[in-house]
């Protein structure tokens, strides 16, 4: 083919821009379009994106949890429950309550309830209760050690057989009866109420009611015992109790009237109560001086400390400030005339004679203020230390008058306490004969045991409801997990943050109908398709990538092979031919070309052949399978392909097809590893890198941007190619309904199928 004597960029420049949009840059149209590319996307739809990607394993790992739950279950042993209600009120009036007789009971309802509770799993309940029903011969009772999966599983493998030496079955001995009783024993009070639930866990229905209902009598039983116990043993011990109190009282009233005869003691506490008065009266006199001394003491402190010069008393006093003011305006005279007379001068002299006799008298006034701090200090001590001696000294009568009537007080403190303890003795005694009368009881049975119709345990409805929430707890953690692990680019918004690229487009997941079928081609046989509106923003989006419109020559790279930078390059062709420009499509990749058969297009002479010499141009380019599209193929593949694009005659001629197209677009080979993209790059006016959604992995982008970076080629931004759930997990982020912009159905004419 030879088109290139009639090649021409396209009148108009249909890739040129307005005045005003050549004002604006991409960043500055997204600014002005109220899209904040800074704006990070909510955390919260991050992790529903997140579980809506990962829903099968999450489902996965929740039916496994359900039918693991199920399996539990079903190994499990049936397990039936019977429950009887009891009422439990405080315990009538108290029989004793002397200190030292009895121990007092406690004195909150709280203690009281606990030991209720505790005494129904007491061990010697339980030992009465296994006695009355002859549980230690009961082949079910004996039976019903707690078997789970695990200790069936661990059976099944030899783990669980008692061979010689081994522990005790817990149905083995008295304890180990006691033990099992107690371990499938539940005590639940009634929140709020004086009511407590007891039940007791068998797998046999009947066994369960019979344990539970003799376990409530056996507890009415013990403790209407207790109580007539120690209603007995209180009468008797009150019985011998007053008997000897009643001869402490005799024989202290006798030794008390003995005493006071013989000293002729009438009333000792009313002068006890005169000294006690006086003691006081000085004692708050004591502490009034007391304080007056540390005043006066700080004062003369602060005085001899500061001197009589700065001291507040001195210095504050009005004789002296007239004294000072008086003696400033002499000095100021004397300074002043000092100007003109000698100090010799008789005025001089005079005012000298002045100043000296203000200056004693300001020190006679300091020093009879000074006198008198240290007096009224000297007097506070004096009056200090008198004090202190008369307090002394009634201390000493006070003391006298104690040490005399203590045997007379010792004796008046046991009548009265005989007198006290034997009163009430006679009035615990009278209420012990009523108590042990009435033999009232403070727990009733509510509810009895009845025999359950239906297993209490394993409930698989409640398993299977935790085991759900555990499985999806699970799934989601995994989930989060596998997210965590995963390093690949799924939004353009993690390309933005990565490499701090713009994203100039999303290009959604096609799915093909037949494997011939060409996902490139699509952009121009469907053109109201999704992924012909993606590739027609991007093409917008390049357009305003510079003020001067689309570049002359774009290189189109990836990180690795296969990420779709040839159906991108052919896409993005497609698209500016629909809007009027000429455009020559060149395949750079001369290791790996595909867009040849991307197109149906033969590979016999090519860009190679140009390169080495012996073609011009115009006989290696091909018309395209549209008007206005023009393809350059690679040719036969060099040994050297680095050094043919590295050529001065590569550069010469994207020199010249950019003078002579209305766009260059240039299929590279990938970035990482090699040199050829590098080249083509710092060659071309602009760069433009394919991202695969869910594929390129974040170090593989992020090294190939930065080489690029490096050769200092121009990276317009990045295309995220094969967009959807499928691939990404990310669904359409920015929900782009593409075919909203599609053409009205009474304006669209199919347009021709491309010719082979």
């Amino acid at each position: 083919m030879n088109p290139g004597n009639s090649i021409s960029k396209s009148s108009g420049n249909p890739l040129a821009l307005s005045d005003e949009e050549r004002e604006l840059s991409l960043y500055d149209r997204l600014q002005a379009g109220g899209l904040d590319e800074e704006e990070e996307r909510p955390k919260l739809k991050e992790y529903w994106v997140i579980i809506v990607r990962h829903k099968f394993t999450i489902l996965l790992f929740t039916l496994i949890a359900l039918v693991a739950s199920a399996i539990y279950t079903s190994l499990q042993t049936p397990i039936y429950r019977s429950s009887v209600k009891l009422q439990i009120d405080r315990e009538a009036a108290r029989i004793v309550s002397f200190e030292g007789v009895t121990p007092r009971e406690a004195a909150y309802s709280f203690d009281f309830y606990e030991t209720q509770y505790q005494l129904l799993k007491s061990r010697g309940l339980a030992k009465r209760v296994i006695e009355q029903l002859g549980l230690e011969s009961s082949d079910q009772f004996k039976a019903e050690e707690k078997s789970s999966f695990f200790r069936e599983i661990k059976h099944f493998f030899g783990g669980g057989s008692n061979s010689g030496g081994g522990e005790d079955k817990p149905g083995s001995s008295s304890r180990g009866l006691e033990n099992l009783l107690l371990s499938n024993l539940t005590v639940s009070p009634i929140k709020n109420s004086r009511l407590v639930v007891v039940s007791y866990d068998s797998p046999n229905p009947e066994l369960a009611a019979k344990v539970v209902n003799a376990l409530a009598k056996s507890f009415i039983d013990t403790t209407m015992e207790r109580r007539f116990e120690n209603s007995s043993y209180a009468k008797t011990f009150l019985s011998d109790r007053i008997k000897q109190v009643r001869a402490n009282l005799e024989e202290s009233e006798r030794k008390l009237v003995e005493y006071a005869g013989e000293r002729e003691i009438v009333d000792m506490d009313s002068k006890q109560s005169i000294l006690m008065q006086k003691l006081e009266a000085v004692n708050t006199r004591l502490t009034e001086v007391e304080a007056e001394r540390i005043k006066a003491e700080s004062r003369f402190q602060e005085m001899k400390v500061s001197g009589a010069d700065s001291f507040d008393r001195v210095t504050d006093n009005e004789v002296i400030q007239a004294y000072k003011e008086r003696l400033a305006e002499l000095e100021g005279e004397y300074q002043d005339n000092l100007r003109v007379f000698k100090p010799a001068y008789p005025k001089m002299q005079r005012l000298q004679g002045q100043i000296k006799e203000l200056k004693r008298k300001i020190s006679e006034e300091s020093s009879g203020i000074q006198s008198s701090i240290k007096s009224d200090y000297q007097a506070a001590v004096r009056e200090q230390a008198m004090l202190q001696s008369r307090m002394a000294d009634i201390k000493g009568q006070i003391l006298e008058l104690q040490r005399k009537s203590t045997d007379y007080q010792a004796l008046k403190r046991d009548v009265e306490t005989n007198r006290e303890l034997y009163d009430g003795l006679l009035q615990r005694i009278k209420e012990v004969g009523v108590a042990a009368g009435v033999g009232a009881n403070n727990i009733s049975i509510i509810d009895k045991g009845e025999v359950p119709g239906a297993a209490y345990k394993p409930n698989l409805k409640r398993n299977l409801q935790i085991a759900l929430i555990i499985g999806l707890l699970g799934g989601i953690g995994l989930a989060f997990l596998f997210e965590h692990l995963d390093d690949t680019i799924k939004s353009a918004s993690e390309i933005e943050k990565l490499t701090e690229l713009p994203a100039l487009g999303v290009i959604p997941e096609v799915r093909l109908d037949s494997d011939t079928e060409s996902i490139a081609l699509k952009t121009w046989e469907e053109p109201k398709s999704a992924i012909a509106e993606a590739y027609r923003s991007c093409r917008t989006a390049l357009s305003f990538s510079s003020p001067s419109g689309s570049p002359d020559v774009l290189h189109v790279t990836s990180s690795m092979a296969g990420e779709g930078k040839t159906t991108s390059a052919i896409s993005l062709a497609l698209v500016y031919v629909q809007a009027g420009a000429n455009v020559l499509l060149v395949d750079a990749d001369l290791r790996n070309p595909s867009l040849h058969n991307e197109l149906g297009l033969p590979n016999d002479t090519g860009l190679t052949n140009y390169l080495v010499g012996g073609y011009k141009a115009s006989e290696v380019i091909q018309e395209g399978l549209t008007e206005g599209l023009y393809v350059l193929s690679t040719g036969p593949l060099p040994p050297n392909p680095a050094e043919l694009l590295g050529s001065g005659r590569m550069k010469e001629f994207l020199q010249t097809a950019a003078d002579k197209f209305d766009l260059v677009i240039v299929d590279g080979p990938p970035v990482l590893g090699l040199a050829d993209a590098l080249i083509l790059a710092n060659m071309s006016s602009a760069t433009v890198m394919v991202v695969d959604a869910g594929v390129t992995r974040t170090g593989a982008l992020k090294g190939a941007v930065q080489r690029l970076r490096q050769a200092r080629a121009n990276v317009l931004g990045a295309l995220l190619v094969k967009y959807g759930q499928g691939r990404s997990g990310y669904g359409y982020d920015y929900q782009y309904d593409y075919n909203y912009y599609s053409y009205a159905a009474d304006e669209a004419e199919e347009r021709p199928k491309l010719a082979s």
